[in-house]
């Protein structure tokens, strides 16, 4: 009865063209039968809530993005197979009006990442924080991360993977600003470069040199600080990705790993035999291929 009632009320508001009353309406909609145990009429009306974000043309804004995750919240952790799927249309929703943003709105990235963060789902909190303008929230859900569940000497390698990852999802913004508000708000940190942690100054280069910073550069930067590169294995893949982003690098056939370790197959990689090692472009018979984006 009560399903049939909001979805009668959100097709009236819908006849006379009042879509904020519409979009209203099924909000409160899915938490009223969410309060009352009606779980799987809740469900529906969700999924009607987030097709109708594109059927009816509806522009992405804050308020929207509230009730996104007001609904996410309400769902909470029992019923993540639901509200992910409820999630996906959504994004998908601010991709088609804000192809700027293909991995969809930052603003609502947030919004869930910090609804995840309040569950102590970390591992998924990442994922949308990355996609995130939020370098503030980020950095303090590394901070808290790091000290209930890391290692003392793994301070470093928490914001470095983030720095990595960040900037192999093209997001250059939450790599930047997480970087610059983890290191002020870690209290085993807090201090300015240079840092006493070799992997926190080579971060730091590495955003300063990612607009005007030649492969030259990068390829020294990589030299000179590949003790603390080979701490984590996957750091050779994030840094080929980056070479390719920010350095024109092309991809490449991967090749036989080098027998001088982490560096080597990193330069080898980087270089592909089409640079020289100052960076110069150089005759090669290499064959391109298509690498996936490090999502």
């Amino acid at each position: 009865m009560a399903h049939q009632l909001y979805k009668s009320l959100y097709a009236r508001y819908i006849s006379v063209q009042n879509k904020d009353a519409a979009i209203k309406t099924l909000h409160e909609g899915v938490l009223v039968l969410l309060d009352k145990s009606e779980t799987n009429i809740a469900i529906d009306l969700s999924q009607t809530f987030a097709k109708c974000l594109s059927v009816q043309r509806i522009v992405p804004n804050d308020g929207i993005f509230d009730y996104v995750k007001e609904i996410f919240k309400k769902f909470g952790k029992g019923l993540n197979t639901q509200r992910e799927s409820m999630l996906v249309a959504v994004i998908q929703w601010t991709i088609e009006f804000c192809p700027e943003y293909p991995h969809g709105h930052p603003s609502l990235h947030k919004r869930i990442g910090y609804v995840y963060w309040s569950e102590s789902n970390y591992t998924s909190a990442q994922h949308h924080y990355l996609r995130s303008s939020d370098g503030l929230g980020f950095a303090a859900m590394l901070v808290e991360l790091h000290r209930t569940r890391g290692f003392k000497h793994e301070v470093d390698l928490f914001i470095a993977q983030v720095v990595l990852q960040g900037l192999c999802v093209r997001n250059k913004i939450i790599a930047q600003s997480t970087f610059q508000s983890y290191t002020k708000l870690h209290p085993a940190i807090n201090d300015e470069p240079p840092y006493i942690l070799p992997l926190l100054n080579f971060l730091c280069f590495l955003l300063k040199i990612l607009d005007s910073g030649t492969l030259k550069t990068y390829i020294v930067l990589c030299e000179q600080y590949e003790s603390s590169l080979v701490r984590d294995p996957s750091y050779t893949e994030y840094l080929d990705k980056i070479g390719q982003l920010f350095f024109n690098i092309k991809p490449i056939e991967r090749r036989p790993r080098q027998p001088n370790g982490f560096l080597g197959n990193l330069i080898s990689t980087l270089m592909g035999g089409e640079y020289d090692r100052d960076g110069e472009p150089r005759p090669s018979s290499s064959r391109p291929m298509n690498v996936e984006p490090l999502d």
